[in-house]
Formats: structure tokens, C-alpha cells, sequence
């Protein structure tokens, strides 16, 4: 019998449930070609209702993490759907982009904090700023690189997991869960050859919570600032690989290249 009190069933399978039959029902009922190209924002889509099961409603004004993270998702989402049916619009240039990332950098931080800023914390979100806008254009680069994107995301994922399980702190450790399985059934849709592109309607909203998890982990336990630093080079790990002879740059050293930043990552948690 399904015991939907259980962690794993709740946040797992159902996400990735959830995930494959949202790529069933696309391609269905939007057709062949559209239904490829938007696809890809199930898995969005499963993290927000599992999001919604897990802690409820959100409320107005915002209250909790959780309810800030469900409108960046939902936002994030609807841009990027946007993005993908119509991806000539004006309002969806670069320069839009780089301006909505640092709003949500600032928007994170008002939510745990007070005003007005200290000089100490407007340097900090500045850096901080600046490292999500760089790894946000890298993984725009790389977006339809295979399945490069995804693989980041769900490893940058999995880091967190990790960081946060060492570092205790239950809800990260609980919502990077959903988003490890909503990757997951993504990247297992797409095995051995990808069929649904990975479009901004999954790489925008899977960003920003990764990113939303970072700064409130932060803001939780200041001291994970290095582990967190760390992980950004799991989105650089191609590049790593190219330093390599390529004898040593096959599929198995591929495979595990993101394990050793996020093992130096749990080190210092």
C-alpha cells in the first residue's frame, strides 16, 4: 500500500511521477512540435505542486521561504514559457535577464532580512549577484549543449542536498529532494538520446530555486559560504574536462567529474 507520509513517496516519487506524465500530457495535447519545446516545464510544474502538498497555500504578503520560493517558480515559469513558444519578443532580451536576476538576488534577501542594508551585506549581494548572473549565462550557453543544462542543475542539486544534510537544515534538504527527482525523471525521459529540448521553461525556475536554496542555507548557517563557492564548479566541469588528455576524458570521469566539488562541498558543511 502507497504511504504518502513517507518522505521518499511524498517527496520523490510523486515529483517524479508527476514529471513523466506532464511530458505525456504536452506532447498530446499541444502536438509534436510545441509540445516537445514546452515539455520540459512539467518538471517545474511537479516541483511547484509538490511544493503546494508539502507546506500549503502561500500567502500575501509573504511569510515564509516556502511561499516566496512557490512566485519565483511560478514567475520564473511563465517567463520562461514565454521564452520558449515566443522566443523573438523584446521584453526577453539578455539585458532583461541579467536585471530580473538581480532583482530575485536582492528580492531573497529581503525576504530574511531588515532594513536598510548594511555596507558589509550590499558587498555580499553584489558578489552574489555577479556569481548568479555568470552562472546563469553559462548554463544559457550551454542550454542546448545536449544534456549539459540539466545534468548541471541536477548535480548543483544534488551538492546542495548534500551541503545542507551535513550542515542540517531540513528544508533545503527536503525541497532539493523534489528537485533532484523532477530532474531526474527529466534526464531519464531523455536517456539514451534526448527528445525534449531543455528550454527556459525549466532552466530559468531550476536555477532560481537553486539559487533561492543557496542564499537562504546562507542566511541560515553563514559558515557554508565556502561549500557553497565550491559548487559553483560543478557548471564548469566540461571545461575542467577539457584540461585533460582525452585517454582520461571518458564517460566514467564525465560521469563523476561534479562528485568531487560537491565532496569538498560536504567537507567544509
Amino acid at each position: 500500500m502507497l504511504d504518502f507520509n513517507d518522505p521518499i513517496m511524498m517527496l520523490m516519487v510523486l515529483p517524479a511521477v508527476i514529471t513523466i506524465i506532464g511530458h505525456g500530457l504536452f506532447r498530446y495535447f499541444a502536438g509534436e512540435g510545441i509540445g516537445h519545446t514546452i515539455a520540459n516545464s512539467s518538471l517545474i510544474i511537479a516541483f511547484i505542486i509538490t511544493l503546494l502538498i508539502s507546506y500549503g497555500i502561500p500567502t500575501l504578503p509573504i511569510r515564509t521561504n516556502t511561499d516566496q520560493l512557490f512566485f519565483i517558480c511560478f514567475i520564473s515559469l511563465i517567463f520562461g514559457m514565454l521564452q520558449d513558444r515566443y522566443p523573438k519578443m523584446s521584453i526577453l532580451s539578455p539585458q532583461v535577464h541579467i536585471a530580473l536576476m538581480i532583482l530575485v538576488v536582492f528580492w531573497i534577501y529581503a525576504n530574511n532580512a531588515t532594513f536598510p542594508i548594511v555596507r558589509i551585506n550590499i558587498y555580499a549581494l553584489a558578489f552574489i549577484a555577479i556569481i548568479a548572473i555568470i552562472l546563469f549565462l553559462k548554463l544559457e550557453e550551454i542550454q542546448y549543449n545536449a544534456l549539459q543544462a540539466p545534468v548541471s542543475l541536477f548535480w548543483a542539486a544534488v551538492g546542495l542536498f548534500v551541503v545542507a544534510k551535513g550542515a542540517d537544515i531540513p528544508l533545503s534538504v527536503d525541497l532539493m529532494m523534489i528537485l533532484i527527482a523532477s530532474i531526474g525523471a527529466y534526464l531519464v525521459l531523455n536517456f539514451p538520446t534526448p527528445k525534449f529540448p531543455f528550454g527556459a521553461s525549466a532552466l530559468y525556475p531550476g536555477f532560481l530555486i537553486i539559487l533561492s536554496l543557496a542564499m537562504q542555507m546562507f542566511s541560515t548557517e553563514p559558515s557554508l559560504a565556502f561549500s557553497l563557492l565550491i559548487l559553483t564548479l560543478i557548471f564548469y566541469s566540461e571545461n575542467l574536462l577539457g584540461l585533460l588528455q582525452n585517454q582520461y576524458a571518458t564517460p566514467f570521469i564525465r560521469l563523476i567529474m561534479p562528485a568531487f566539488p560537491i565532496a569538498f562541498a560536504w567537507l567544509f558543511s
